[in-house]
């Protein structure tokens, strides 16, 4: 059996946990060899004086065009900021959950979809279920409609790592089980099996892809986005020859994302190590330690990075093609013009 971790030393205590290899993240990198603009289709682009550098680092790494999770009250100004680059998803406002929340998210629907959106999000991970939330309950169902009749997808962050459900979720009696979680998912996508449906993260279970076959083999409607770092590199390089092979296979049904989530405190050189990560990890045959620490393992347990070298065909539809053909499915599309 091959090997997947490594141990390796422990920064000092003031190096940056995202570079702790020494890895010059301002060196040029070649874009893509695709067709088109690469697109990041799952950013968090929290608010829009994050615009700029945002900008700047993406596209060092060959990245112009984004699918970004913003809040609705940065969208507009944002929007000012990186015209005709930006596809917004609609979400709630977070932490809004007081009476009367379900009206005043599906009206944020509404107003995301005047703004172009055609996407709407819906994180159902552990801790919704220990608020009691279930995505197939009668709760939530005017979302779902309100989003479906304006000919929206449906985006959904169902399950977390495995490491977290035999950790800070083991009580399955306040977060349930991740069975529970996957039975209630299926429900709503057997209710809506004609509308197009990206599940985040690989479906919230790279360590599976068994299960997310099956999942893909019985919803013809349903996409995956490979979105995540520490979580993506961790689980997909423990199992390098497996991943590359399921990649390849449903070359059609994933799409590129790296759900970089920007801050005040979070720098062009963060930003970059994740765009470097999956660069690496797509493209090339890269063996390696990871430069982010990953603070889920242990020291002397840290991930051997094995990049997947996908072929170029396989990379042309990653980070292009299926992005597109989801965005035209509901109507919607991205300039395909470089900047």
């Amino acid at each position: 059996m091959t090997s997947t971790s490594t141990a390796i030393e422990r920064p000092a205590a003031n190096a940056s946990e995202h570079n702790w290899t020494g890895v010059d993240y301002h060196a040029p990198m070649p874009r893509p060899k695709i067709n088109g603009v690469p697109i990041d289709f799952h950013v968090h682009i929290t608010a829009a004086r994050h615009g700029t550098e945002w900008f700047d680092a993406a596209r060092h790494y060959g990245f112009e065009r984004f699918a970004t999770m913003t809040p609705l009250e940065e969208a507009v100004e944002l929007q000012r900021i990186l015209p005709g680059l930006l596809h917004f998803i609609a979400i709630p406002k977070w932490h809004d959950w007081s009476d009367g929340f379900i009206e005043r998210w599906r009206q944020r629907i509404a107003d995301f979809h005047q703004l172009g959106s055609r996407i709407a999000k819906f994180w159902f991970a552990p801790p919704a279920w220990e608020r009691g939330w279930r995505l197939d309950s009668d709760q939530f169902r005017p979302l779902l409609k309100e989003a479906v009749s304006r000919g929206m997808a449906i985006m959904t962050h169902i399950g977390d790592p495995e490491l977290w459900y035999r950790t800070k979720y083991a009580d399955a009696a306040r977060f349930g089980t991740r069975d529970d979680h996957y039975r209630m998912w299926e429900n709503v996508l057997q209710e809506y099996p004609g509308v197009p449906w990206l599940a985040a993260h690989l479906a919230g279970n790279p360590e599976n892809l068994s299960r997310l076959q099956r999942l893909l083999d019985r919803y013809p409607n349903l996409y995956m986005d490979c979105s995540a770092t520490k979580w993506i590199v961790r689980d997909l390089c423990a199992r390098r020859d497996e991943a590359r092979e399921f990649f390849i296979r449903n070359q059609d049904r994933i799409i590129f994302g790296t759900d970089l989530v920007t801050g005040d405190q979070r720098d062009w050189d963060f930003l970059a190590s994740r765009f470097w990560s999956h660069r690496k990890l797509w493209e090339t045959a890269y063996v390696g330690p990871s430069p982010i620490y990953d603070p889920d393992l242990p020291d002397d347990a840290q991930p051997v990075f094995r990049g997947l070298a996908l072929p170029d065909d396989c990379l042309q539809k990653l980070y292009h093609d299926n992005a597109l053909k989801f965005l035209s499915s509901v109507g919607a599309t991205l300039s395909d013009t470089p900047r």
